[in-house]
């Protein structure tokens, strides 16, 4: 018998730590490769991981409530000495930069810039404390001070939070904490699940990195409904999947973001990456009241009928708890499909790092001015209004507005284009 060390796999491109939720067996018992060895909370999901060879767990290396990078050693294993491989290695990162692969392998703590103050060296576990609980730059650097090497241990910071008092800025600024809040009598107190309380940093922390502008339009999708509404049956008989809205609008935003490609884009620092492929994103609503964003992955490349299959797929596995971490990764834009709630428009907040995101309003039927045979008269039309939300720091209002002016003028010649569009 031989000891072999189990560590976190790799979980997807965005995935740098876990939260352990959970061991699935005791130390000291038999697990079987394939088997489910212990359950993790992502920044986007909850997942199990299984075990990657056959054998008796002899240690465990982390326990419940762990913050724990990916690639962190996880536990030792007892497996018959004829089941090693020949090479065994730890996971593989040639996909990761250098500076992440030093850090997964040799587990040295991250190192948070302050600028312009020194360096503040953390480890994966503090640094997650320090957001959660939203220090600011100046606190770590008057911690760091006091520090040997400028190294920020867990201890002095968890000491800090407990003695550290509410602070206020000006009237002008706001608070930076607010101060402690007694319930009235009758008050019901909610503490926000882990789910909902990422989505909160995440949004926050977007507001924050990104200048954020929103411009409005309204689409006439007249034939587009009447064409969906001709055409759901049949379609739903001959492919096997109903025939919704979304993958109409998809197929038709990735055709826009291929003529506007600075919007099929991040940014990282001061750097813009322009995606080759087209990964579009969107927002699904679960019975809890979260959002999870899954990924439809080279929409450029698919058709009408792959789409339509992809996305249900996807909204099924998202609202039943089955979804992967790799499903929620990669996104290269976002939509928000607002009507379904029977919402009009929207102001929604972009992904970061991505550089625009679309809310999709109600499709309702309006009075308008439509021209025929040359004169103008009101007709009762399908409208919807589209609601682009993007990064003013790259995207000014030509391409943000002309992308949403393109997007407008596609839908309404939907069925007129319907040939120049695939289906399988």
């Amino acid at each position: 018998m031989s000891l072999i060390t189990l560590y976190l796999p790799k979980m997807g491109e965005s995935v740098i730590e876990v939260v352990v939720l959970d061991w699935c067996i005791q130390e000291g018992e038999a697990v079987i490769e394939g088997a489910p060895l212990l359950g993790v909370a992502t920044d986007k999901v909850d997942a199990e991981i299984p075990a990657t060879y056959t054998g008796k767990i002899k240690k465990f290396l982390v326990k419940k409530g762990d913050v724990v990078a990916i690639g962190t050693p996880i536990a030792l294993l007892e497996v018959d000495a004829l089941t090693i491989p020949l090479v065994l290695h730890q996971p593989s990162f040639e996909n990761t930069k250098p500076s992440l692969v030093a850090a997964f392998h040799h587990l040295e703590p991250s190192v948070l810039p302050i600028h312009p103050f020194k360096k503040v060296k953390l480890s994966p576990l503090a640094s997650h404390i320090v957001q959660s609980n939203g220090m600011q730059a100046d606190e770590l650097e008057r911690l760091a001070g006091y520090a040997r090497d400028h190294r920020v241990t867990k201890k002095a910071i968890l000491n800090y939070i407990n003695k550290r008092l509410p602070i206020h800025t000006s009237s002008l600024e706001g608070p930076l904490f607010c101060e402690t809040l007694t319930p009235l009598a009758g008050d019901e107190v909610v503490q926000m699940d882990r789910v909902r309380k990422l989505i909160a940093d995440r949004m926050v922390e977007s507001k924050k990195i990104a200048p954020h502008v929103t411009s409005f339009i309204r689409a006439d999708v007249t034939e587009l409904v009447a064409w969906r509404q001709q055409h759901k049956t049949s379609f739903e008989a001959k492919y096997g999947v109903r025939l919704t809205y979304n993958p109409i609008f998809i197929a038709v935003i990735a055709r826009a973001l291929r003529l506007f490609p600075l919007l099929n884009a991040v940014v990282v620092n001061d750097q813009i990456i322009k995606r080759k492929h087209i990964n579009i994103g969107f927002a699904v609503a679960r019975s809890d009241g979260n959002l999870l964003v899954p990924v439809v992955k080279q929409v450029e490349q698919l058709g009408l009928v792959a789409l339509a299959q992809q996305i249900d797929a996807l909204i099924d596995k998202a609202r039943n708890g089955t979804i992967m971490p790799d499903a929620l990764t990669g996104a290269s834009y976002t939509i928000s499909n607002i009507g379904s709630f029977d919402n009009l428009m929207g102001t929604p907040i972009i992904v970061q790092p991505q550089v625009a995101i679309l809310a999709l309003g109600l499709i309702e039927k309006r009075p308008a001015v439509v021209h025929v045979k040359g004169k103008e008269t009101i007709a009762i039309r399908h409208e919807l209004f589209l609601s682009h939300t993007y990064d003013h720091r790259i995207i000014d209002g030509a391409i943000g507005g002309g992308f949403l002016k393109y997007l407008a003028k596609a839908l309404a010649s939907f069925v007129a284009q319907i040939d120049t569009y695939p289906f399988i």
